[in-house]
């Protein structure tokens, strides 16, 4: 009886540690290499990921702070005390903050956009989200319903025109409408007087004007007109890289369609 019961249980504890062997195994041989600095300069960073710093995140900043490719004053949300922790773990001077502040990527303003419903539910945007996108006809825009609005606490942040605006004065980087946003069309962009896109529509451009008078068609202008080859175009949207931006505002210029506009411009009035 005694051995109908350990003999099983036996052959379960070697299989268990023969596994545990072979896992002990695999991990040594397939194991990646930590790259210390990187890995200490991210446990410096907020873990937000809000791309403020022009990064895939605060896992990408911090690879490229660790080869040296990135600057150590690009982090908002951190402030001044992650800055000068970066610096000194870096060995190198803790320049100034480059500023920044939430840009609301759509200019599907009244009029300029249809609806493809009646939406009757609660006039918050997460809400509307989860009726077939919202009422809009262009399913990446914005809702209109304020729910950034409410999430920001320095008034930076009004619904002009039925599209959430952001006055980049008022702005303190905390966040929270890039939270809210279930459209993920907020970011943080440097305040400066560069361009950036107000579209965030990923269909191609026939299917595009056919929703939206003002969305991206990728019709490439932006990429020949601009001097300093800062704009790509990255499913189906022209994206600008604005640390080879010169703002000369000459992609504004050539747009068909008006979805280019500067980022620093006259602070939002309450519709």
């Amino acid at each position: 009886m005694l051995e109908s019961i350990l003999i099983p249980a036996a052959i379960v504890a070697g299989l268990g540690l023969i596994a545990g062997v072979g896992l002990s195994i695999a991990t040594i041989i397939f194991q990646v290499p930590v790259n210390e600095k990187e890995a200490a300069v991210r446990a410096l960073l907020p873990g937000i990921n809000c791309g403020a710093c022009g990064y895939s995140g605060c896992d990408g900043y911090a690879k490229a702070l660790a080869d040296g490719t990135a600057a150590a004053n690009l982090c908002a949300p951190g402030g001044a005390e992650v800055r000068q922790q970066i610096s000194a773990l870096l060995g190198v001077a803790a320049d100034e903050l480059r500023p920044t502040a939430a840009f609301v990527a759509c200019n599907g303003r009244c009029g300029l956009t249809g609806q493809k419903m009646d939406y009757q539910g609660a006039a918050t945007c997460y809400a509307a989200n989860q009726v077939f996108g919202g009422q809009q006809s262009c399913q990446y825009g914005c809702l209109g319903f304020g729910d950034c609005v409410k999430a920001c606490a320095y008034d930076a942040v009004h619904v002009v025109d039925g599209v959430a605006e952001v006055d980049p004065l008022k702005c303190v980087g905390c966040l929270q409408c890039i939270a809210a946003c279930p459209k993920q069309l907020i970011s943080m962009k440097p305040i400066t007087n560069a361009p950036a896109v107000a579209c965030r529509n990923l269909d191609k451009g026939g299917a595009v004007r056919k929703i939206c008078e003002v969305g991206c068609i990728t019709c490439s202008r932006c990429v020949k007109a601009c001097p300093a080859g800062a704009i790509t175009i990255e499913d189906n949207v022209a994206v600008i890289d604005f640390d080879k931006c010169i703002d000369c505002g000459d992609c504004i210029t050539v747009c068909p369609q008006d979805c280019i506009v500067k980022v620093l411009k006259k602070a939002a009035v309450t519709a």
